[in-house]
């Protein structure tokens, strides 16, 4: 008996990996209702940290926070997507890897909610006078 063929892979092609990549980020943004209010919110946020005349470094907390959440939820899309893939009926099972996969998303709004009081409550106090 002989060994298998080695697969034969493909040098790695730094373009077709960032085409791939973008093309999966155009693909979700529009059919994903959260990827769309992230990317709003963030935006939005940067805007305010703009107006408020945060430092460079708060701003880029903030974006680092956003992009973080919007990554995450991301993956978790995708793993919705191979769920519903493998398994199109419901089934206790998959709604459970469905959760967890959710419950990702959810740490990192409540880290993204810290960091946007931690960064933006101190100079809206500031600019109010009550510190």
């Amino acid at each position: 008996m002989s060994d298998p063929e080695p697969v034969r892979r493909r040098p790695w092609n730094p373009i077709a990996s960032a085409y791939h990549a973008y093309s999966g980020l155009l693909w979700i943004a529009p059919r994903t209702p959260s990827v769309k209010l992230g990317v709003a919110i963030l935006v939005a946020v940067i805007g305010l940290g703009v107006l408020l005349r945060l430092d460079l470094i708060d701003i880029a907390v903030l974006v680092l926070a956003g992009t973080l959440l919007l990554a995450v939820e991301i993956v978790n899309t995708a793993v919705e997507l191979l769920c519903d893939r493998i398994q199109p009926d419901p089934d206790p099972a998959i709604g459970r890897i469905k959760d967890v996969a959710a419950a990702a998303t959810a740490m990192c709004e409540i880290g993204g909610a810290a960091v946007l009081l931690i960064v933006l409550v101190p100079r809206l106090l500031r600019l109010l006078g009550h510190a």
